[in-house]
This record gives C-alpha cells, structure tokens and sequence, in this order.
C-alpha cells in the first residue's frame, strides 16, 4: 500500500509547474493590454504620460510623476525651446519676413545654440533672453501662423512663451511641461498602471513610417487597441516626407490596422485628439483647401462629425465594437474621465465574455 502512495519526484515537480502555469495565465488574463497607435505626433505618448500622472507612485507611494521623471524631462522641455525657435528663424527667412531691428545678435546666438544638437544643454538665461526677444517679434507672430508650411512642433507657443522660466537656476517641470513636452517615441515602451478596478498594461510604439514594422511584435493577447487621431493635422504634411497630407496617412493606417486580421474580434477605442488646436485652426485654415472633398463650413461640430465619419466608416467588421471620444490629450481632468469611461467599458466587457 505504501508502494500505491509514493509518488515520483518528477511527477510533483511537473504537477507544481502546471498549477503555476495556470496561476500565471490567470494572472495574465485579468491584465489588459491596450495597444497605442497612430501616426507620428497624434499624440500617443502624452496619453502615456497622462498614465503616469494619473495613476503612477514615486517610492514613497507619492501618486503623479517622480523627481527622476521631472528631472529627465529638463532637457526636453528646453531642447523643443530652442529648436522650436530654430525652425522659426530658418522659416522666416525662407518665407520672406525680416526680424525687427536689434535682434540679429540673438538671432545668432540661438541658431549656433541648435546647430550645436544640444540645445537643453547650453540652455542659458541668456540664450532665454534671446528667444523671449525674438518671439516677441511681429514677424515671427506671423510666420507661426503659416506653421503648417513647415515642421513646427504644436507645442511651440507654449514653450516660448515660458523660455525664460525653463532658464531659472531652480526649474524643475511642471505636469504641463512634461504633458506638452515632444520627444520622438522611438522601440516599444511598455507602461504598466492599476487602477480600482483592472491592471493595465498600455503599450507605446513609435507611430512614425520605420517604427511601424515593430507594431507586429506587440499584437499578441491585445484587450484593446487605443487609437489616436489628430484632428488639427488635416492641413499638414508628414514628417517623413514633407508631402504627404498627414491625415490622408492617419486614415490610411487607421484602415489598415482597424480591418487587420489580427484584430478582427478587438474593440477598438478611438481618439480624436487635439480638439483644442482644431478649434483654432477652424478660424484661419479652410478644411476644403486640404480634403476637397468636404463641403460644409468651418462650424466644428459640423467639421468633426465629417472626420469622424470619414474614418469609422473604414470598419469592415460591424459586429466588432469601436469607441470613439473626443480628446485634448494635455488636459489632465478630461483624459481622466474619458479613461474613467473606458474602464467601465472594459469592465463591462470582460465580465460579459466570462459570463
């Protein structure tokens, strides 16, 4: 009878690793993995940010960003000053504006500050001064105003206007400056966070053409692609290649990503950022002028139902569900409440599936 009971050491070996296996693959299972798409500067890695401000801790349990991220941003947030203000000068002077008289010295101490690659580096009060100076100037107020003739970082204002306050022997960045600061996402950058209810893990890849052929690494055991849309890239062209409308590209990815088979039972979450820039631009910038095809007026409400249409009808899955929001990704308390709505759904949606 002793003989019946011994049990071999390989067989409780084996049998523990099973019983780990599936505590791992339920584990697993209760984390949700939002995949982050979109092109090149429609604002995916603000959200990932958002993330950390809302829902990370420091090492004291602090809830919001920690003094290393603050620190690491330092030379971002002063780097997009001083190129910003360098794609301004080039653009003045191609565009035919003069500078207002007593400001070729600082002009030339700013464009040997970005020619030098590492502006946040040299960043002094003086060279704050001298960006400060030249963004006061009318003609560089005008030149802003034709960014979309050139590559100007929609963060641009924000940051001259503070260039002096980056400068100050005590700056440390603020939720604002980090939210708007611009940075190439470059790889795969994973950012996992818990809220109340369900574990995150929210998935950044770089939304530029070459970072795309990444994208396939990350398509196993998605819950939910999130992606995001820039409603004010309609009258721009690509980084890439300066010709390329860059929401004719959006929509193109969009299409291909949305009706991919991979994803064919994925709900899809849809972003349709930068409502704040796409207001102003209503103002000024003709729709029409850039996709002929709209006929209506520069009413926004009346402008986004055409662009929301234009890419949810792309859907060839109908039984597939796709959430859309309207979105300022830099705007703390709406993100919060959007992802608020986006929790429920999830929720809803996990518990349907186990029921």
């Amino acid at each position: 009878m002793g003989a019946c009971l011994a049990v071999d050491e390989a067989t409780v070996k084996s049998r523990h690793i099973d019983r780990q296996n599936k505590k791992d693959y339920n584990a697993e299972r209760r984390v949700v993995k939002l995949l982050l798409l979109g092109t090149g500067g429609s604002g995916k890695s603000t959200i990932v940010k958002q993330m950390k401000i809302l829902h990370g801790t420091d090492c004291e349990g602090t809830p919001g960003l920690t003094q290393e991220d603050r620190v690491a941003a330092m030379d971002t947030c002063r780097s997009n000053a001083v190129d910003s203000m360098g794609v301004l000068l080039s653009a003045c002077s191609r565009l035919g504006y003069s500078l207002g008289s007593g400001l070729e010295d600082a002009r030339v101490r700013v464009i040997k500050a970005t020619e030098s690659g590492c502006g946040g580096g040299v960043y002094t009060s003086q060279l704050a001064q001298d960006i400060a100076a030249l963004w006061g100037d009318v003609s560089l107020q005008k030149v802003v105003i034709r960014g979309n003739e050139f590559q100007l970082c929609d963060s641009a204002p924000y940051f001259l206007t503070h260039a002096t306050r980056l400068a100050t022997p005590d700056y440390l960045p603020t939720d604002e400056d980090i939210l708007r600061a611009r940075s190439i996402t470059s790889g795969i950058v994973v950012v996992p966070f818990q809220t109340k209810e369900l574990k995150f893990e929210l998935v950044d890849v770089g939304g530029q053409r070459s970072e795309r052929k990444k994208w396939i690494q990350c398509f196993d055991n998605v819950t939910s692609v999130l992606f995001i849309i820039s409603l004010s890239d309609y009258n721009q062209v690509l980084y890439e290649d300066n010709t390329t409308n860059r929401m004719r590209e959006s929509e193109k990815l969009f299409a291909e990503i949305l009706n991919c088979i991979f994803f064919k039972r994925t709900p899809f979450i849809v972003f349709f950022n930068k409502v704040d820039l796409f207001q102003q631009k209503l103002k000024y910038a003709k729709i029409d002028n850039y996709l002929p095809e709209y006929s209506g007026t520069q009413d926004y409400q009346e402008a986004l139902n055409f662009i929301k249409k234009k890419f949810l009808s792309k859907n060839k899955f109908p039984e597939r569900d796709v959430y859309s929001f309207e979105t300022t990704a830099t705007d703390t308390n709406l993100v919060k409440n959007i992802f608020g709505a986006i929790t429920e759904i999830l929720l809803n949606k996990m518990l349907s599936n186990a029921g």
